[in-house]
């Protein structure tokens, strides 16, 4: 009778997949805002087939690298390595993906190029903070590498967050909006245009995990780690244009 729940414990333990954990395990993430929607797919699909409770917590990436300053909970940052790398709260990385930027209009408007926002009636263009988020930053450098910067300084509106500046376009309160590409995929049917920037203008954005200092032996670590090289993994991001 033994031997036979040995073998048929042994049995599931080779069908569960390899990064499945303990009962009881739970895994907090910070991420910034402008991949809420990729991380919660990720996290969702992990949870399901590993049965470790994952959740997260969004922000710009100033308020991510607060958050996981103040809450020792957290283990993981997700978002620009560029960004996380300069807070020195990460023993290593994990890279995901590469971020675009895109630029979306209201609907009504149209345009072909970054160019075009010269136009009047683009009197109103939103982008993200652009000291605190990866895509406000991405958005900031392009415009000085266009020329833009100088000519729209009246007309730019700074946010929090690559959503917020969805938001905006999506409701009409603003013209045109600098947003990454998993923003700007949300938002179809109810903006104008979308077009990617030129990945000339802004530097690589590399997004990334990074495991907390003295978290990577966790086992919930190790298996969300181990899963974000998956196949699963890798369709969540490609979904979302990374």
């Amino acid at each position: 009778m033994m031997r036979r729940l040995f073998l048929a414990c042994a049995a599931v333990l080779c069908a569960a997949p390899a990064w499945s954990a303990g009962e009881g395990d739970s895994l907090l993430v910070a991420a910034g805002a402008g991949y809420r929607r990729p991380v919660l797919q990720l996290l969702e699909d992990f949870s399901r087939t590993s049965g470790i409770r994952a959740e997260a917590s969004f922000g710009n990436m100033k308020q991510v690298e607060t958050q996981a300053r103040q809450n020792p909970d957290i283990a993981l940052l997700i978002g620009d390595k560029a960004f996380l790398e300069p807070m020195g709260l990460a023993e290593r990385f994990e890279l995901l993906g590469k971020g675009r930027l895109v630029l979306v209009t209201r609907k009504g408007l149209e345009l072909k190029e970054v160019a075009d926002l010269r136009d009047p009636r683009f009197a109103r263009i939103a982008l993200p903070d652009r000291t605190k988020a990866v895509y406000g930053n991405a958005a900031s450098t392009c415009l000085q590498r266009t020329g833009l910067a100088e000519p729209l300084a009246a007309r730019l509106l700074e946010v929090a967050t690559v959503p917020q500046v969805g938001a905006y376009v999506a409701t009409g309160e603003v013209d045109a909006g600098f947003v990454n590409v998993t923003e700007g995929q949300a938002l179809q049917g109810r903006i104008g245009t979308l077009i990617e920037a030129p990945q000339h203008c802004y530097a690589p954005i590399e997004l990334s995990a990074g495991v907390l200092k003295g978290r990577g032996d966790v086992p919930a670590v190790r298996a969300f780690v181990e899963y974000l090289t998956s196949p699963a993994a890798r369709a969540v991001l490609q979904r979302h244009g990374m």
